[in-house]
């Protein structure tokens, strides 16, 4: 493949439709440096199939200094489409906020080429704070981290203490990332990585539109990029939404369809009680109260564990956090109600390696927290101005809201926003319509964000998604990924109120991909 040159220009035009900025930021953006050389990835680390290329581009460090002189290495991905000559390219983002993509782009890469119609490159600029590109880490070492880990409950129901604990802790790992990242914290927002992304969407010199689909986080920077710069967007897939007016604020709707997941999680058990133990003759409703009353049982009576010595506590957090991350995957569903049934009858040993905090212990998780965080735009100065967010959640959902607050309380006593912030509304006009997917019972990114968000983009559309997950992925539905690819391929947009079934049930144990694969690959064959 020959090499792409970047572009010459500047991008004035680009970077003059991205307003209002926060104060002290400049209205335009600088140009790339150089060219991106593609090459062979070689070994990333990861146990996939897809063959990478990888390449980089010299852009400003700090937009808002673009006199400095200052540049930055963005980490750049690309899959070259199946069907050559390229079409041009799709830029994909996984979300997080914190993932690099690239183990994604090796596990799902080739399969995200065909998704998009077999004739588009699959790029993933790596964002910043995560990977390569300035990487965001609040702790000098592993014991550092875990130490600070440890200190406090994640779900601040857990104790008539936890939440006053979480409000402390979370000042403590603020203050951590100040004193680490002093020096380029404040360079890892969202609105940056929106000026990286254009910045390689000009070097790839191809129609100088960007086309886009981003997942979870990545409908939040697709939403940004679309408000920043309406002008440069051609098509952009928005799936598993955020409601980009409250995450830049104080974040409550994020679990709105949360307790429905479980719920979900509940039925299907009991229909599938062949494969549920854990179902016995409940109904749902009597499964998802007994479930219930178990980790209610666990904020006195914690269990402790010990291991070859190693000593642990089993509690309330730890299950309610491993409970809540399998309902992004139905496709875990049976393991989750194996772990419980396991767990139930005693024998807590056996699933201890399994169970997941609601924030564990990574660079990733912090990569996470100084995006978000650096993003927020209301800091709160005491525990009583946190009092209405905190009630507001545990009203939406009984099983994610006392999760969801370490996150939000983190951000409301983060101490280094970035140095820009985009602080303006979401409406805008694009050359083709909008597309966004959700499912009907997202724990994390509800379909009504979907919606509320569809009413900024003129002209969009919201295509539902039955069942269970986040992100449409989650639950291969054929319907959905038809729909994608005609928008991608001609712009064309399903009917408004369109709802698709999808092709696998939660307790199959597959979460549907190759299904989805296979009938488009057949589907191909016929035509």
């Amino acid at each position: 493949m020959s090499t792409l040159i970047s572009s010459y220009f500047l991008g004035l035009v680009a970077y003059a439709a991205a307003a209002p900025l926060a104060s002290g930021a400049s209205p335009h953006g600088t140009r790339g440096y150089g060219e991106i050389q593609w090459e062979p990835c070689g070994d990333l680390g990861v146990n996939g199939t897809t063959e990478l290329e990888c390449g980089s581009l010299a852009v400003p460090l700090d937009y808002t200094e673009p006199d400095s002189g200052e540049t930055l290495d963005l980490e750049i991905l690309r899959v070259p489409a199946p069907n050559q000559p390229s079409k041009g390219s799709v830029f994909f983002n996984f979300g997080g906020p914190g993932a690099s993509g690239v183990a994604e782009m090796s596990l799902l890469g080739s399969v995200l080429s065909v998704f998009v119609g077999g004739s588009y490159d699959v790029v993933n600029v790596v964002p910043r704070g995560t990977g390569k590109t300035l990487p965001f880490s609040c702790y000098e070492d592993e014991e550092e981290r875990i130490a600070s880990h440890l200190r406090a409950p994640f779900a601040t129901n857990a104790s008539d203490t936890s939440l006053g604990e979480v409000w402390a802790e979370v000042k403590n790992k603020a203050d951590a990332c100040v004193h680490t990242q002093n020096e380029t914290g404040t360079l890892i927002g969202t609105a940056f990585t929106a000026r990286d992304i254009m910045n390689v969407v000009d070097a790839l010199e191809e129609d100088g539109k960007l086309r886009w689909w981003g997942q979870s986080y990545g409908t939040l920077l697709g939403s940004t990029l679309i408000a920043m710069f309406p002008d440069k967007i051609d098509k952009a897939v928005l799936d598993g939404v955020i409601d980009a007016h409250e995450y830049y604020h104080i974040n409550v709707d994020q679990v709105a369809d949360a307790d429905s997941a479980f719920s979900g999680f509940c039925s299907q058990c009991v229909d599938n009680k062949d494969i549920c133990p854990i179902a016995g003759d409940r109904t749902a409703e009597e499964l998802e109260e007994d479930i219930y009353a178990a980790m209610e049982a666990l904020k006195s009576k914690p269990i402790p564990v010990s291991v070859e010595g190693q000593g642990y506590i089993v509690d309330y957090a730890a299950i309610k956090g491993t409970i809540y991350h399998a309902l992004y995957f139905p496709s875990t569903w049976p393991a989750l109600a194996e772990k419980l049934d396991v767990m139930f009858s005693g024998n807590i040993t056996g699933i201890l390696p399994d169970l997941v905090a609601p924030l564990p212990a990574t660079p990733d998780a912090e990569a996470l927290q100084g995006i978000k965080c650096s993003d927020n735009q209301d800091h709160l100065e005491t525990l009583e101005d946190a009092l209405p967010g905190v009630e507001a959640r545990a009203e939406l959902s009984k099983i994610g809201g006392d999760l969801a607050d370490f996150s939000a309380l983190q951000c409301a006593r983060w101490g280094m926003p970035a140095k820009e912030q985009y602080t303006g509304d979401f409406k805008a006009k694009t050359k083709n319509p909008v597309l966004l997917v959700s499912t009907q019972h997202d724990p994390i990114t509800p379909l009504v964000s979907a919606k509320k968000m569809s009413e900024g983009f003129e002209g969009s559309v919201v295509l539902e998604q039955e069942g269970y997950g986040h992100t449409i992925t989650s639950q291969g539905s054929v319907c959905t990924i038809k729909a994608i690819m005609a928008y991608f391929n001609d712009g064309t947009l399903p009917e408004p109120n369109t709802v698709c079934k999808v092709d696998v049930m939660p307790f199959s144990g597959d979460n549907g991909l190759a299904t989805v694969l296979e009938a488009i690959g057949n589907a191909t064959e016929e035509e």
